[in-house]
């Protein structure tokens, strides 16, 4: 019987995992979209600096609107992270690697185009810095 109850609870537990990492999925995509509207707005960025920095900002302001009436506590922040470590091992040195690639673009004087930017491309933008302004040998010639 006990053999029974173990398989059983085994069966529910498997059959719920996937509805959960579902949803802690799409509150770390919400929490994504409100720190990039954060970013934004740390760098004193209006919303009409253009198209992509609009649709940014929207989507940040509806997941954090929607995030307040989870409500996005610390203890499911942590049982998110777990749960989500575990999908996608390695996932965080790959955002990470790529976001530095992109950032370097932007670093060697790639600009941003405000119109068309994913949100990838405005974060690593902002991690960029403002372009660095050019050498003064770079006019001697």
């Amino acid at each position: 019987m006990r053999r029974f109850l173990d398989t059983r609870l085994a069966r529910v537990a498997k059959a719920t995992a996937p509805r959960d990492l579902t949803e802690a999925r799409q509150r770390s995509l919400l929490r994504a979209r409100a720190a990039v509207r954060t970013l934004l707005r740390q760098r004193s960025v209006q919303s009409d600096a253009g198209p992509a920095f609009a649709g940014a900002w929207q989507l940040g302001e509806a997941a954090a609107a929607e995030l307040a009436g989870i409500p996005d506590t610390p203890d499911l922040r942590e049982t998110d992270g777990a749960l989500l470590a575990r999908d996608h091992a390695g996932a965080e040195e790959t955002f990470e690697a790529r976001l530095w690639h992109l950032a370097q673009h932007y670093r060697d004087g790639r600009e941003l185009d405000t119109t068309n930017a994913s949100p990838a491309e405005l974060l690593a933008a902002y991690v960029a810095g403002p372009p660095a302004p050019p050498s003064p040998q770079a006019g001697e010639g």
